[in-house]
């Protein structure tokens, strides 16, 4: 039987080599490439010619809902698995939307990564557990009409970690001591900005502060 051809995309260079390192053991797997970024991932596909592509959601420039939809345009028999540590709706509907096979937390364990890898090259498509209940609890939300008493529906849109992003923006923050901060790449903390801005219809800096000082993200002294 033919190893499964892996590509992995991921900006941070520790976590790409940690996904390398769990993965390059099996007997049924192998790393046939590795890319820094969405753009750079579409160049080297049809170099390395891989069964499965493992990406990152949150990347700089081209993400990875975006880079998915790309390689299921260019490349129809290239199956992307998405890897995240963003787990909401909009994200797996967009993901959906994108076409990838497959949708996992980046803290999910060694065998349920495999288990992703062996099923969607196979055919079939995977989502964990968390990405299910998420999708349910979405679902179930909308059939009921339920809110939360007082929410901003905005804030409602963005993740436990864009706030902790948006946060540290507003707090006067730079990229490089944010990512630092929270152990990312400056590339996904402008990447997490980017998609922020998008989500909440805001344009500039000074308007993500304000809505961080408005909504009590931030607290002034």
């Amino acid at each position: 039987m033919e190893k499964i051809r892996i590509m992995v995309v991921d900006d941070h260079s520790l976590v790409r080599e940690g996904i390398v390192s769990m993965l390059q053991n099996h007997s049924d797997f192998h790393i046939v490439g590795e890319a820094e970024s969405g753009e750079k991932a579409l160049i080297n596909i049809p170099k390395v010619q891989p069964n499965i592509v493992l990406m990152d959601i949150m990347m700089g420039g081209m993400n990875g809902v975006e880079t998915s939809a790309k390689i299921k345009e260019q490349f129809p028999d290239v199956k992307v698995v998405l890897l995240s540590m963003e787990v909401t709706q909009d994200l797996i509907s967009d993901a959906i939307k994108a076409g990838v096979y497959g949708y996992i937390p980046k803290d999910s364990k060694k065998n349920e990564l495999i288990e992703a890898v062996t099923k969607v090259n196979a055919g079939e498509q995977y989502f964990s557990p968390k990405i299910s209940e998420v999708v349910f609890r979405g679902f179930y939300d909308q059939s009921t009409g339920a809110e939360k008493p007082g929410e901003d529906p905005k804030k409602g849109k963005i993740s436990k970690r864009e706030v902790e992003v948006l946060k540290l923006i507003a707090s006067g923050l730079s990229n490089r001591e944010i990512a630092d901060q929270l152990f990312i790449s400056i590339r996904t903390v402008d990447a997490h900005r980017n998609h922020i801005m998008q989500k909440l219809s805001l344009k500039s800096t000074a308007e993500l502060v304000k809505y961080a000082i408005r909504n009590r993200i931030i607290e002034l002294e």
